[in-house]
């Protein structure tokens, strides 16, 4: 503000009035070269003269017209900003008014309301004990509830696919074999042994052999020297499956024993000297034998052929163990789907879920999309995650 007022009172008026003496000053200037041109004899001086001092005019006036116009226009920036600053104030001062208006209006208007009473209510208490979730089951969709639904033809034609025929297998294991009045049953073919090489016949396959002979009562192909015996009379023999000629393939012998190979095949002699019905059985130590019954029975005329002697180191074979029984524990469920180990420990959170410790065993009943698995542990059933465990190997 004192800038502008300045320049309002010192500064412009100070040029204008240098411009008033400076036009005075060029009419001197004037008068005096006119006068010195006419009397001067050297005309081209006196030109060169007066050409100086107009220049020297025109330059001075040029200065100070510029100063003063310079002066001018910062004094119009200043009135400008002035303008503004007050143009601001007015706005400020209309606001404080628009708001005093509204808080006598406000004022007025509540005093001419009345004060509205709510009638009390209770709050919102949680419950102290949520209800528990049912767990969710997966039901297949019944499409037979749309059959009336709409305009479309119902279809009555029997679909094989879903009602099927009985099953053949079970007709067949439940109608037990009988053969006709006056024949037996037809009895299974034995299945024919593999031929061993001559010399090498070992005691184990030569026996199985004649063991598949009189267990079956038919001839089967006979080995260079060995004659077929004759179907030996007998009863009519019960009806047998058809796996009870196959026998079970004998245990592996002791790392200690020679292989089959290398035992000494039997005499031949001996065996073409015996009789058909009284070949030699096979060793126990070689061969499993079925069990009593599977073989059919023994004719009351048939004697009992008598043992051969011991061949060594065969006295102190032990038979083979039975193999080990896996023993569940009572509470294990007939069917599950499979049995895991826990790798954390889980406290339960819900009266229907387990807890456990890491390296626990869980028989799994049911699984769920969402991650949970159903499941039975020391004699209690419940639920538990599925991130938790890992199959057991």
């Amino acid at each position: 503000m004192a800038e502008l007022q300045q320049l309002q009172q010192d500064t412009i008026p100070a040029a204008r009035q240098v411009l008033r003496d400076n036009h005075s000053n060029l009419c001197k200037v004037a008068d005096y070269c006119e006068s010195n041109y006419l009397q001067a004899s050297d005309k081209r001086k006196a030109l060169e003269e007066t050409m100086a001092y107009s220049t020297q005019s025109l330059a001075s006036v040029t200065y100070q017209i510029s100063n003063l116009a310079t002066s001018f226009l910062k004094m119009l920036d200043l009135q400008a900003a002035e303008l503004r600053k007050v143009e601001a104030n007015v706005s400020c001062v209309a606001q404080m008014v628009d708001m005093h208006k509204e808080k006598v209006c406000r004022r007025e208007i509540g005093s001419l309301t009345v004060v509205r009473q709510f009638p009390p209510h209770q709050k919102i208490i949680a419950p102290a004990n949520p209800p528990s979730l049912e767990p969710y089951y997966r039901k297949p969709l019944n499409f037979s509830v749309l059959d009336d639904v709409g305009h479309g033809i119902k279809d009555h034609s029997t679909q094989l696919s879903r009602t099927g025929t009985l099953s053949r297998k079970g007709i067949k294991s439940s109608v037990p074999a009988a053969g006709t009045l006056g024949r037996g049953p037809r009895v299974p073919e034995p299945i024919q042994p593999p031929v061993v090489p001559e010399g090498k016949l070992s005691a184990a396959s030569s026996t199985s052999s004649l063991a598949s002979v009189s267990s079956s009562g038919a001839p089967s192909p006979a080995g260079d020297g060995v004659p077929a015996p004759p179907p030996l009379p007998s009863p009519p023999v019960p009806p047998a499956p058809a796996l009870a000629t196959v026998l079970p393939p004998p245990p592996p012998l002791p790392g200690d024993l020679p292989p089959p190979e290398d035992l000494p095949p039997p005499p031949p002699g001996d065996l073409d000297l015996l009789p058909p019905g009284d070949l030699p059985p096979p060793p126990l130590g070689d061969l499993d034998l079925p069990p009593p019954s599977l073989l059919p029975p023994a004719p009351d005329d048939f004697n009992t052929p008598p043992s051969p002697p011991a061949l060594p180191e065969f006295d102190d074979l032990a038979p083979p163990p039975p193999p080990a029984a896996s023993e569940e524990p009572p509470w294990v469920p007939g069917s599950y789907l499979e049995k895991v180990v826990t790798l954390y420990p889980y406290a339960r959170q819900k009266a229907n879920e387990l807890s456990f410790e890491a390296g626990a065993l869980i028989y799994v009943t049911r699984r769920y999309s969402d991650g949970w698995c159903e499941g039975v542990m020391d004699e209690q059933a419940g639920f538990f995650p599925g991130n938790y465990v890992e199959p057991f190997c």
